[in-house]
């Protein structure tokens, strides 16, 4: 055997992924959004329990912890989020998409408390308002024009040391957004949406359609996508949770909005969700990332623990959404909205976004 074969093989028993056949999801390509999001993220998780990833979904605590949930209970927390009324669903439509495009800052949690004291959404709020006060229709050309000092001073950051990359990317989602809608003949954010609604009126994959228009249209913004290894894990959380908000807001007042496979969207999964998932044993994780999160150390973004413990908690909530001895499935995203408020939990998990 050649030295470069000796080592090969070397590396392959040093690396257990290099020792086995690994797939290459490329069947997946071809599914709708959420559908990517589930079956990546619950297929990784055999791999993960093999490889010893960070983090990963244990099925059996997953349908323990489901055997105790009082799914009846859980059916009328949803019940009790009222959506909203007195509001024209085609203005508010284009401002809940902004605040999904631009849901996001937590890696600069420290840097945004110590200029001025607010969380990364609360200085995302107040953007979004002085946005919406400024351009009420969100122009696409406005948006496009957008310099850094405009986002600078919207989102009350001005002068604020260590948070020049986050003023970027705010910016770099804005103009994305702007000349995406030209590129589509689009005059404004509130013409795309209204648009797209009608386009999926009355279609039984309505919120499928949904997801992926925001994904296909606004990448920096809505395709969500990381990899472990060569594999690509889909997560698509803030298209679907742009479509479950449109949704839950309006269905009852506005037929545009009552996607009929909206129940088939995925879990929505942040640090507050995982935290649940972690202190039920269903969300497992190695003692080093264990640590970490107890410590709050910030996880970033894209890498391995950060994805690997996002799969496993949507993983989880697949799992959760079919209670035992049943053949009908809860929509994920209801478990998602509901668990915060049948379960106790810890301190939320430091994700960075």
């Amino acid at each position: 055997m050649s030295p470069l074969d000796l080592a090969t093989v070397r590396a392959r028993d040093r690396d257990p992924w290099q020792k086995l056949e690994i797939p290459t999801f490329e069947h997946m390509i071809s599914m709708p959004c959420h559908e990517q999001a589930r079956h990546s993220t619950c297929a990784v998780q055999d791999m993960a329990a093999r490889f010893s990833l960070p983090a990963w979904a244990s099925r059996i605590n997953a349908a323990c912890f489901a055997s105790v949930i009082d799914f009846d209970d859980m059916c009328s927390a949803a019940q009790g989020v009222e959506g909203s009324e007195g509001v024209v669903a085609d203005e508010e439509a284009a401002l809940i998409c902004l605040a999904g495009a631009l849901d996001f800052g937590s890696g600069w949690r420290d840097e945004l408390r110590c200029f001025h004291g607010k969380s990364a959404w609360q200085t995302v709020k107040q953007g979004i308002e002085n946005l919406s006060l400024m351009c009420p229709e969100l122009r696409a050309d406005w948006l496009s024009n957008l310099a850094a000092s405009d986002v600078a001073k919207v989102f009350g950051l001005e002068h604020a040391e260590g948070l020049d990359e986050f003023v970027q990317l705010l910016l770099r989602v804005l103009n994305e957004l702007g000349d995406s809608l030209m590129r589509r003949s689009c005059r404004s954010l509130s013409e795309f949406m209204i648009t797209l609604l009608e386009e999926v009126r009355g279609d039984a994959q309505a919120a499928a359609k949904m997801v992926r228009a925001l994904a296909d249209t606004f990448p920096t913004a809505f395709k969500d996508q990381s990899f472990i290894k060569h594999l690509p894990i889909y997560f698509y959380k803030k298209a679907q949770d742009v479509v479950y908000e449109l949704y839950e807001r309006f269905h009852l007042q506005d037929s545009r909005f009552d996607f009929p496979d909206v129940d088939s969207l995925t879990g929505s999964v942040d640090p507050i969700i995982i935290s649940i998932l972690r202190k039920e044993q269903v969300v497992m994780t190695t003692r080093d990332l264990a640590m970490a999160i107890e410590g709050e150390v910030a996880l970033p973004s894209g890498e391995l623990a950060e994805v690997s413990l996002r799969a496993a908690a949507v993983a989880a909530l697949e799992d959760i959404t079919l209670p035992p001895g049943t053949l009908s499935q809860i929509a994920g995203s209801m478990v998602a909205t509901c668990l915060p408020l049948l379960c106790t939990h810890s301190h939320p998990c430091p994700l960075t976004v």
